[in-house]
């Protein structure tokens, strides 16, 4: 299976186990260093894990979360959480199921376990960078291009706004862009590029 490491479970609390846990701590997983592994070990599939400062993007959020809905509710598969949005699935090794095993493996051949659940990771991401700034920004590249329009811009609806925006991506030809970190962005400029008057006072009558 693709980018996949042997890790054992390693912490400063005392008698502490991990069947005491219900999630795992990144940091308590120690990299086996030569160490002959053990079946009580833990296996880490790469394309199940991933953070907000490395190459992990929609990929690895969706096999994350399907894996976890398929396996997380039986013994010894845990869910890794860590610092700066990190994200994995712990399996012990003497815990692998042939159907887990049949699913790892696949990704040697296609790295998406569902492709219908990457869609929906895809349009939650895009959803939230419309959300958080893209919809501000658009309004303002908005008032930027039809300055005598800036009051009729402010007063739009935000289901308003996000109908000019989605016909003028149709318009332009322009698709949200999915970076590391399952961010998305869009390039506005170009989106703007094809706005006309009648856009936004067709919608603010």
């Amino acid at each position: 299976m693709p980018h996949s490491q042997v890790v054992r479970f390693e912490t400063w609390r005392d008698n502490t186990k991990p069947e005491d846990l219900a999630r795992l701590y990144y940091g308590d997983l120690k990299p086996l260093n030569g160490s002959t592994p053990e079946p009580t070990d833990f296996l880490m599939p790469g394309l199940l894990s991933g953070s907000d400062y490395c190459d992990s993007g929609s990929v690895e959020v969706s096999n994350h979360r399907v894996f976890l809905e398929r396996y997380g509710k039986l013994p010894n598969v845990y869910d890794v959480y860590g610092g700066y949005g990190t994200f994995a699935v712990a399996i012990r090794r003497d815990s692998v199921t042939p159907e887990m095993q049949a699913d790892l493996d696949a990704l040697d051949d296609y790295p998406l376990l569902d492709e219908d659940d990457h869609s929906e990771v895809e349009m939650e991401a895009e959803q939230e960078s419309w959300e958080s700034y893209a919809r501000a920004d658009f309004a303002q590249e908005l008032v930027k291009k039809f300055p005598a329009l800036e009051e009729k811009i402010d007063a739009l609806k935000d289901e308003q706004l996000s109908r000019i925006f989605y016909a003028l991506m149709d318009r332009t030809n322009t698709y949200w862009e999915h970076e590391s970190g399952n961010s998305a962005y869009v390039r506005l400029e170009r989106v703007v590029a094809g706005a006309t008057e009648q856009d936004i006072t067709g919608e603010a009558q």
